[in-house]
């Protein structure tokens, strides 16, 4: 091994290991401190891991291990493609907290994609009239409010996303189901082309990978991991857009839906997410704009006597201690900050609002009560 290489090379080369992914790696990174360690241990230390241990050892004898790790970096470099593992500042640190997050990420765009206002829109490919000016609708308000517009790329609702979001002059980045070394479908290249200039395409697929089948429900909780929201313009009752509303919903998003007139097919999913309370209606960008907290002006922080610390956990302790200094926060940033995980932090907070010591605002933000 050379030991010029960054750390993502060796991350690269480690999730080409049979039987090793993206919850196995990501343990043994933390055990040894990095891939590189994870890859350069003793033989009597894979022994100790057991099938991992021989499945790395084998892996560790094959030339193709690091070739492909190296193919992938030197067309980065080439394109201009910046690699981006989960422990980078610079990952989309919403999606980490998603318990199956990628460990690697493929970026080539020029924005943000931590901007404070992170909206994904997504929708069915067969697009009526009826979605494409309610889409249109929603992120010419959107635009207002300086977001980050996510979708999929995808026929219907998803290029429209991003094509309104051009239009209005809005960051819009792409989320792939391949590599960066094409575009699916091919169709839409010169759109893809344009978002480059203010957005960008993401994935977390290597180079020579092809849109398979299996590939767009992990490009949906891409998606639904790194937004704030979740908006289903049209969709069927079911489809890969009920998989990112239903995602949304596990990572603890807020998921909008358009309504759309009974009986018509492309409207029954929005409909049926928002009968089932699984979605927020959504008739204007101002619902969103309520519900995420966005509007609401800063309050001085409240001032909490010691005293009333006396009946708290550690646990719980910190979390008001945490408030107490930042006014309000978001449960993604308490994550963050405390390093609590996400169950953990939910159910901390639960009783914090029992005792009362916690407010949770619109836009599960977070204040003193």
């Amino acid at each position: 091994m050379q030991e010029t290489y960054p750390e993502n090379y060796y991350i690269i080369a480690l999730l080409e290991i049979s039987g090793i992914g993206i919850a196995t790696a990501k343990k043994l990174i933390e055990r040894y401190g990095s891939a590189q360690q994870v890859l350069n241990q003793s033989l009597e230390t894979y022994k100790l891991l057991g099938e991992n241990g021989r499945n790395i050892k084998e892996a560790l004898e094959k030339e193709y291990l690091f070739s492909t790790a190296k193919e992938q970096i030197d067309y980065a470099e080439k394109y201009s493609i910046e690699i981006l593992s989960f422990y980078d500042d610079n990952y989309p640190r919403r999606l980490k907290h998603c318990a199956d997050a990628p460990l690697i990420l493929y970026y080539k765009g020029n924005t943000d994609l931590n901007n404070t206002k992170v909206v994904g829109i997504v929708g069915t490919r067969n697009a009526t009239s009826y979605g494409k000016k309610m889409c249109e609708h929603i992120v010419e308000e959107l635009a207002t409010q300086n977001v980050l517009v996510v979708s999929g790329l995808a026929y219907g609702i998803d290029v429209s996303a991003h094509n309104f979001a051009m239009q209005y002059n809005t960051p819009t980045v792409g989320v792939l189901a391949h590599g960066l070394d094409s575009i699916y479908p091919k169709e839409h290249t010169v759109y893809a082309k344009k978002m480059l200039k203010n957005g960008g395409l993401l994935t977390e697929n290597k180079i020579k990978t092809r849109p398979n089948r299996e590939n767009f429900p992990k490009r949906n909780r891409v998606v639904a991991g790194m937004c704030d929201a979740i908006i289903v313009v049209e969709s069927a009752i079911t489809g890969g857009s009920m998989i990112t509303a239903k995602l949304g919903n596990d990572y603890n998003r807020d998921v909008f839906a358009i309504p759309g007139r009974l009986g018509d097919k492309y409207s029954e999913g929005c409909n049926h997410l928002i009968k089932i309370n699984q979605a927020h209606l959504l008739q204007a960008s101002k619902d969103i704009a309520y519900i995420l907290n966005w509007n609401t002006q800063k309050k001085q922080p409240k001032a909490i006597q010691k005293q009333l610390f006396v009946d708290l956990t550690a646990d719980e302790t910190a979390i008001v201690t945490i408030l107490q200094n930042k006014e309000t926060l978001s449960i993604d940033e308490l994550a963050v900050a405390l390093e609590f995980p996400m169950s953990k932090l939910s159910t901390q907070l639960l009783l914090l609002e029992f005792k009362g010591m916690v407010k949770q605002l619109p836009g599960k933000k977070y204040e003193l009560g």
